[in-house]
């Protein structure tokens, strides 16, 4: 399959990229996917049951170094916000073709097929410029010689020392975490609190932290009334009462995605007694 960039270098692709396609039928919609490269293939077939395993079709467990989220691209307002966003965002945009709406296995096969000529021009570039390390290092260059040519002359002066490299995972959950279905972010943000809880319970600081930081980007993804925040912050303490207000924290969310009112609130009220006592 040929991939058009849009934005970005083909003989240089990031590993992560919003991959998009056009019907011919709807011209004022485009359909999108998000692809991400992994860095380290993973062997998931230590994460999957193995009566599981058989109905992930032909997915590569063992070997699963790039995938699409949603498997099935997904349409979109216009081609100008996946324009905006890549630029915000420091994503490749790629045009994959042509598809059809109306036939959703084709489209995922479309989307599989894109997701591995990305993951090959990937790989490819790795390889014409040595190691990972050392091709991670030729774009860095690159990059830091394409700011320095078109930056003004700057006055005599010592140069201000370079800003910290903002961490690009975050960038990588938000898209993902905005593709989930309500349910599936809950169902996230369980993991991720049996993380923290361990992290915690070890003394991890380090670990803790990092959990929280997704948890707070999950949130943003999340209705305010829901009130995550209020669920770290109880979450991050290891004794024997915050525990049991992170348990009624994550109850009260479940139902109240279930719409659920009325269990919700019985679970509000055992928080607010749970929190008025010494």
């Amino acid at each position: 399959m040929d991939l058009t960039f849009d934005r970005g270098d083909q003989q240089n692709p990031r590993g992560h990229a919003l991959l998009y396609f056009r019907v011919d039928t709807e011209p004022d919609l485009v359909y999108a996917t998000y692809v991400v490269t992994l860095p380290v293939k993973s062997d998931l077939t230590k994460y999957v049951p193995p009566f599981l395993a058989s109905h992930l079709g032909s997915l590569p467990l063992s070997d699963l170094s790039a995938f699409a989220m949603p498997p099935v691209p997904e349409a979109v307002g216009s081609y100008s916000e996946l324009e905006r966003l890549s630029q915000l965002r420091g994503d490749d945009l790629v045009y994959g073709g042509n598809m059809f709406s109306f036939d959703l296995p084709r489209m995922m096969e479309t989307a599989t097929e894109a997701v591995q000529a990305y993951s090959s021009l990937c790989s490819d570039a790795l390889t014409m410029t040595g190691t990972p390390v050392e091709g991670a290092a030729a774009a860095l260059a690159d990059e830091l010689g394409q700011i320095q040519e078109s930056a003004p002359p700057s006055a005599e002066g010592p140069a201000p020392e370079p800003a910290e490299e903002p961490d690009d995972s975050y960038n990588v959950n938000e898209v993902l975490f905005s593709f989930m279905s309500e349910s599936d972010k809950l169902a996230e943000l369980s993991r991720l609190l049996g993380r923290l809880r361990f992290a915690v319970d070890g003394s991890d600081q380090a670990t803790a932290d990092e959990v929280g930081q997704e948890i707070t980007v999950l949130a943003r993804h999340l209705p305010e009334d829901f009130r995550i925040g209020d669920l770290l912050h109880v979450a991050r303490d290891n004794s024997q009462k915050s525990s049991e207000l992170a348990k009624l924290y994550i109850d009260r969310c479940f139902r109240l995605s279930a719409g659920d009112a009325g269990a919700a609130k019985e679970l509000e009220n055992q928080i607010l007694l749970l929190r008025a006592q010494d």
